[in-house]
This record gives C-alpha cells, sequence and structure tokens, in this order.
C-alpha cells in the first residue's frame, strides 16, 4: 500500500477537473427534455474535456504503476475521440437521435466514436485513480471512492464536486 501525496501540480488538479466535466455532461446528456442545441454543446464539451484530459495526462510525471497504468486505459479508451481521428471521420450528420428527440442512453455514441457509458466508466476510473494517488479535496484525506460498474447516471452521480 502507498502513502497519498497530500500536494500534487496543477496539472493533476486541471486533469481531476477535467474528468469532473466529463462526468457532468456525460450526466446531463441522457436528460429527458433538452433541446437539440444544448445536446450538441454537452457532447462537444464532453469531447472538449476528453481532449483537454489526455494533454494533462501527458504532462503528467507519474511515478505509481496503478497511476501509469490507469492513464494508458484512459489514453488508449478515449483515443477515438483524438482530435485527428474525429476530423479524419465521417462526414458530420444530426445523430437520429438528437433529429428525434429520442432519449439518450449510456450507448449512445460520443462524437459518433464511443459509447456515453465507457467514456463515463474510463473518466470516473481515472478520477478514482488520481484521489486514490493524491489528496484532491480538502477532507478527504481518508476517502477512496470507487466507481462501480453501472449506468451513467450512477457513475456520475457520484462524481466528487469541489
Amino acid at each position: 500500500m502507498f502513502e497519498r501525496h497530500e500536494h500534487a501540480s496543477r496539472c493533476v488538479y486541471l486533469l481531476a477537473d477535467s474528468l469532473d466535466s466529463i462526468l457532468a455532461a456525460c450526466e446531463d446528456l441522457p436528460s429527458q427534455h433538452i433541446e437539440p442545441s444544448h445536446q450538441l454543446r454537452l457532447e462537444l464539451a464532453a469531447i472538449t474535456h476528453v481532449l483537454q484530459a489526455r494533454r494533462y495526462i501527458e504532462e503528467l510525471d507519474a511515478t505509481e504503476p496503478t497511476l501509469i497504468d490507469q492513464c494508458v486505459l484512459f489514453l488508449t479508451g478515449t483515443a477515438a475521440l483524438d482530435l485527428e481521428h474525429l476530423r479524419s471521420g465521417r462526414p458530420a450528420h444530426v445523430p437520429r437521435a438528437m433529429r428525434e428527440g429520442a432519449l439518450i442512453s449510456d450507448d449512445y455514441l460520443i462524437g459518433r466514436q464511443m459509447p456515453l457509458g465507457v467514456l463515463a466508466q474510463l473518466a470516473g476510473a481515472m478520477l478514482d485513480a488520481l484521489e486514490a494517488h493524491f489528496v484532491l479535496y480538502s477532507g478527504d484525506e481518508g476517502r477512496v471512492s470507487t466507481y462501480p460498474a453501472g449506468s451513467i447516471r450512477d457513475t456520475a452521480a457520484q462524481s466528487p464536486r469541489p
């Protein structure tokens, strides 16, 4: 077992904020009464925060193997949302769920690339790894949370918000 670091670099806090923002967008997307334009903004916000998180992970000075493993898993899992990958993807069109006002589920494809539920699980697991390695929020010295496999609403609801 290792001791959690009391002080984290600025990059760690920015990464945690990006992961928390991903979870918030993933939680808000399945809302029942959401305008298509707001839905698109939430989806773009989630993608933007994924891109930011990927950049912050590259800046981490990680010495803990479990943190490195989780970083690799997040980077690999979100590679489909990499900007170069998105640019070379299919032509833009309005997703059917947005046109018809259908409810969005965990299977909804963010950026037409990866399921919403998978993105939330990756972000939650990465945030858990950071919290296990660093004391990120005041008063959480003894807290190490875990995000169970479940729906996006379950995962996002457990997201620690400062």
